[in-house]
């Protein structure tokens, strides 16, 4: 008799309907990295960003997840660098992204910059041998589930285009471009990591001198199944902001965030989501949350300076 873990089982027909091997996160305006390699050092800073997202609360074998990611501005390359590392946890099944991004700079006008990013990195998957089925027996009768630990490495590649004025952002890019060709294979494992295409813009309308609305918007497709997020904030200095997103067929997501300056060279910034959730899976769960941190740090280069000799006098 075929035996298999129950939660995993609705886990994984989650993730199928949603088409998300990625990582799914609901601060994405500010996660830009992660899927968009073009954004590297864009923002003429060097930043560090922190998330963790513990989804679906109460399912056994919900995701969580874990990601850091750090970009900074690099003149000496025309351009800007990053890293992103994702752990991602669902049930028995653990993913691994570790990617470096560089990112060519080409300013256009007087304050837009198009950032040209290509990255380069590992994709590891693993899968448990803590099987246990609905009767409470394991699953070492099953020929289908493995009776030891999994744990496979292949290579990935990425490309976007990111472009910012003062105001505007727009990105495009897209992730897992190997395809087939770096399939997570294992006599009792099998994972291929589908293309993954992105699409994030938005906009700032400044209200007054001290309140500004950011709508923006976050596609996201595997060329099978689209979906997106629509979100809308309302921002003070630039230092407290809150607001709401919606997720097609899956999610209303409040969230707020503060932002502390502990001198003019440094900010710290700290977001919270709440995921209300709406799809069938509702009933199962007691919705979701995210945190996050991000800090940056501007560097302020020194002024080039120039010297003359005057011929007339004796050096």
């Amino acid at each position: 008799m075929r035996k298999v873990l129950l939660s995993i089982g609705l886990s994984l027909t989650a993730m199928l309907a949603f088409a998300q091997q990625d990582p799914q996160f609901s601060q994405n305006m500010f996660i830009k990295l992660p899927i968009n390699p073009g954004y590297a050092g864009t923002s003429g800073v060097l930043c560090a960003t922190a998330v963790y997202r513990t989804q679906w609360v109460g399912f056994p074998g919900s995701p969580k997840t874990i990601l850091f990611a750090i970009d900074a501005p690099l003149p000496t390359l025309h351009g800007g660098v990053g890293l992103t590392i994702v752990n991602d946890k669902l049930g028995n099944f653990g993913f691994m992204h570790v990617r470096g991004a560089y990112s060519f700079h080409k300013p256009i006008g007087q304050t837009g910059l198009l950032g040209i990013g290509l990255e380069a990195g590992i994709l590891q998957g693993s899968v448990k041998d803590n099987w246990l089925a609905p009767d409470g027996t394991d699953g070492t009768a099953d020929q289908a589930i493995p009776n030891a630990k999994v744990n496979e490495m292949t290579f990935d590649i990425g490309l976007g285009a990111y472009y910012r004025t003062e105001q505007l952002f727009v990105g495009l890019s897209a992730s897992h471009l190997p395809g087939k060709a770096s399939s997570l294979k294992d006599t009792d494992f099998k994972y291929q990591a589908a293309r993954h295409y992105y699409i994030l813009a938005g906009y700032d309308f400044f209200l007054s001198s001290t309140l500004k609305l950011r709508p923006s918007v976050h596609v996201k497709s595997d060329a099978a199944v689209t979906t997106f997020d629509a979100n809308i904030n309302l921002l003070w200095h630039d230092m407290i902001w809150g607001g709401v997103s919606y997720r097609l067929q899956d999610a209303i997501v409040p969230l707020v965030g503060f932002a502390w300056s502990p001198n003019q060279k440094s900010t710290l910034k700290i977001g919270y989501s709440y995921d209300l959730g709406m799809s069938d899976l509702k009933s199962h769960h007691s919705n979701t949350h995210e945190i996050l941190l991000n800090y940056c740090i501007k560097f302020v280069t020194k002024p080039k300076t120039q010297s003359h000799v005057n011929p007339r006098f004796l050096r």
